[in-house]
């Protein structure tokens, strides 16, 4: 696996050694960050559902500022830290290990960018998107992307979070969703 653009651009990172964490596909990064790249600009990030840190880190190559890890898995834990050593980018990270919603209850930090892509087979992305809605830990101008199974739909504009673009590649859904009223 390799960051496909900016600083670290061609930089290979280590994937999580466990058949529980599914990697995202580079063609699946190169079209999310061709959409985000004009918000990426020292942006706080939040990558729930981390994994390997692929898609932060992507976002740090890009020009992020800092990067928040959220996995409750020993094993992403490790791998986050060794990639994140790796690109000697340490100083602009923080790993979690905890489960989503126990992060987001704890923190109070506004982000620009959460990135979601938890396992295709859990229906979590709505009750997430509903406790950033109505914690604000979205910025006004802020982005959330969603990454889930083709099969699966999402149901969030009752809390103020509308979807502005959804974009299917392969057997996923990427859905980018902004405050109805930035949108």
């Amino acid at each position: 696996m390799r960051i496909i653009s900016g600083r670290y651009r061609h930089r290979l990172i280590k994937e999580v050694p466990s058949d529980a964490t599914r990697e995202t596909k580079d063609r699946v990064k190169e079209s999310i960050f061709n959409s985000l790249h004009n918000q990426l600009t020292q942006a706080t990030v939040l990558d729930l559902f981390a994994g390997s840190g692929s898609l932060g880190l992507e976002a740090l190559s890009r020009g992020a500022g800092h990067i928040d890890f959220v996995d409750q898995s020993e094993l992403a834990r490790q791998t986050i830290n060794t990639n994140s050593k790796m690109l000697d980018v340490f100083d602009n990270v923080t790993i979690h290990k905890m489960d989503a919603m126990t992060f987001l209850q704890s923190t109070t930090t506004i982000y620009d960018v959460i990135l979601l892509d938890p396992p295709y087979d859990v229906n979590i992305i709505d009750d997430i998107i509903a406790f950033i809605a109505t914690h604000k830990r979205l910025s006004s101008q802020g982005t959330i992307v969603a990454l889930y199974g083709k099969k699966t739909s999402l149901n969030v504009g009752e809390y103020g979070i509308i979807d502005v673009k959804k974009k299917t590649i392969g057997i996923t859904n990427v859905s980018f969703m902004k405050w109805s009223d930035a949108a």
